[in-house]
């Protein structure tokens, strides 16, 4: 999974919570990393969810964190289309 993945997914769950009438803000993704994976300096704190006996992880991340995360190190770009509401 790459930058441009991991954002869309971002932007998909943020755009569910507001259609839904929820607080965008607690929209989230779920990462799975490696064993011994070590995050980038500044990336978002997650919280661990699941430990697979592969030793892989899995975490839950605010997705609006991860998001500003990937556009602030010039990782992905974001595109916004207005659709009117007829």
């Amino acid at each position: 999974m790459n930058a441009d993945d991991i954002a869309r997914q971002c932007v998909e769950n943020i755009n569910f919570y507001t259609l839904n009438k929820m607080p965008a803000d607690e929209a989230g993704i779920l990462l799975t990393t490696p064993k011994g994976w070590k995050a980038p300096p500044r990336f978002p704190r997650g919280r661990l969810n699941v430990v697979k006996p592969d030793g892989s992880r899995v975490w839950h991340f605010k997705a609006m964190r991860v998001l500003a995360y990937l556009i602030g190190n010039n990782l992905t770009t974001l595109k916004i289309e207005m659709k009117s509401l007829k």
